[in-house]
């Protein structure tokens, strides 16, 4: 029964008159030629995940490859530079991305993080792009490149994929593309310092949820309470702001400092965690509101890791599914092109998943990244030609390979230095996964 789920889920996120009729519904496509809206979407996303592209010959070559045809490069080109490819693109990766998402990782109850829902990671990856693009896309270096995109991601945890992505210029504000404080009740959201807005706190923590941001150096609030991270109360740092004190701050012990800012007119209390680097000879700072009984120093520190997961996320996608700059100052193809990236990457990751819980063996999402060129072929094919029996197949033979070949390497390193180190280990129950989706 958990098999037979997988090539509905592949059916219905390639269903050729879903496709179609998705085309349609943006203006895509109103005629339906050789270059339907299901063809070019599979041939772009198969071609993203199988081979290195370096131009939309790439794509053409790839095309007529996969279908036969001996279509035209200007016919190919013409059909991928309309204004609405682009909103074809996102409307495919965004039901890819939303229909091909489970809970894969989770804790043991009683673990730190087990009452929690979600672990929300948020992030950005910004890379530039044709300079003719600069009124369109307005890169933040205008000498260098003064066209750029950002990625700005927000990547479930436990489901080790992200939820939401979105593409804006790279000089907008990344704090606007925070999570609704609403999604945030019973979850921890994992930010860097280039996130921190005291008002947004605030209505996070109104809200039921919770946060775990690295927070800015100039920052000075009040200090209420001072402790070392061996317990001991540092009575004299008490009752003053944080730059008066911040000279006597105790390097060779982690310090934890109950801080306080006035926000909308009221008091907005909060952890704040210092840890001493001796590399670079600074302080790093941790703003949290997780209760200190159940997240002492030494976990809200481990935990802050965890965001290097959305890091790896964004090397995936430059790294295996051709997200890069093209060589066209066409804005709609250019957006149109990093969506395909990323549904390529998220085909791939939900691979891995589906693997990991049907073979009950710790995937690495890297290794099936680099080695499921050699599996797609199949499924490709079979998704092409609406063969559920060939899909059956082609997907017992994927997940045979991959769970042979794209194990995590070091399971045991993972829970002494690695993302397991909290208890955080790989889930294999379907139905906690499935529900856990849904909710989501």
């Amino acid at each position: 029964m958990t098999f037979a789920l997988l090539p509905d889920k592949f059916q219905w996120v390639f269903s050729e008159p879903l496709l179609n009729a998705c085309g349609k519904a943006v203006k895509f496509c109103r005629r339906q030629r050789v270059i339907t809206p299901f063809r070019l979407g599979l041939a772009l996303t198969a071609t993203c995940a199988n081979q290195r592209v370096e131009t939309i010959a790439d794509f053409h070559c790839g095309f007529n490859a996969l279908f036969g045809t001996t279509v035209t490069y200007k016919a190919f080109y013409n059909q991928v530079a309309k204004p609405h490819f682009a909103d074809f693109a996102r409307t495919m990766t965004e039901r890819l991305v939303g229909d091909m998402t489970l809970k894969v990782l989770g804790f043991a109850k009683g673990r730190a993080f087990a009452e929690l829902r979600h672990i929300v990671i948020q992030d950005g990856s910004s890379f530039a792009i044709h300079d003719g693009l600069r009124e369109v896309f307005p890169g933040r270096f205008k000498v260098v490149k003064p066209a750029a995109v950002e990625l700005h991601t927000t990547m479930d945890l436990l489901c080790d994929a992200p939820t939401t992505v979105v593409l804006p210029p790279d000089t907008t504000s990344e704090q606007t593309f925070l999570p609704e404080p609403t999604a945030l009740q019973a979850s921890v959201l994992l930010a860097d310092r280039g996130y921190v807005d005291l008002h947004y706190l605030r209505r996070v923590q109104d809200k039921g949820g919770f946060l775990l941001i690295r927070a800015k150096a100039g920052m000075n609030p009040q200090v209420l309470e001072a402790f070392r991270e061996d317990g001991k109360r540092l009575r004299s740092l008490r009752n003053k702001s944080l730059q008066t004190i911040h000279a006597k701050l105790p390097k060779r012990q982690r310090v934890e400092l109950l801080v306080q800012w006035q926000v909308d007119g009221a008091p907005l209390c909060l952890r704040l965690i210092l840890s001493w680097n001796r590399r670079t000879k600074s302080f790093c700072y941790f703003l949290t509101n997780l209760p200190s009984k159940g997240y002492p120093i030494e976990v809200i520190c481990r935990a802050y890791k965890w965001r290097w997961q959305v890091e790896l996320l964004f090397k995936e996608w430059k790294s295996y599914a051709n997200l890069h700059a093209f060589d066209t100052a066409n804005a709609a193809l250019v957006e149109g092109l990093i969506w395909t990236a990323i549904a390529a990457a998220a085909l791939k990751r939900f691979l891995a998943h589906m693997t990991q819980l049907l073979a009950e063996v710790p995937m690495s999402t890297r290794k099936v990244a680099m080695c499921a060129l050699h599996v797609l072929g199949d499924l490709v094919e079979a998704l092409k030609r609406g063969d559920m029996a060939e899909l059956y197949a082609a997907l017992e033979a994927s997940i045979l390979y991959l769970a042979r070949h794209a194990q995590r390497a070091h399971p045991k390193r993972d829970r002494q230095t690695g993302r397991a180190q909290l208890g955080l280990d790989p889930c294999f129950e379907i139905d906690e996964m499935i529900e856990f989706a849904d909710a989501a």
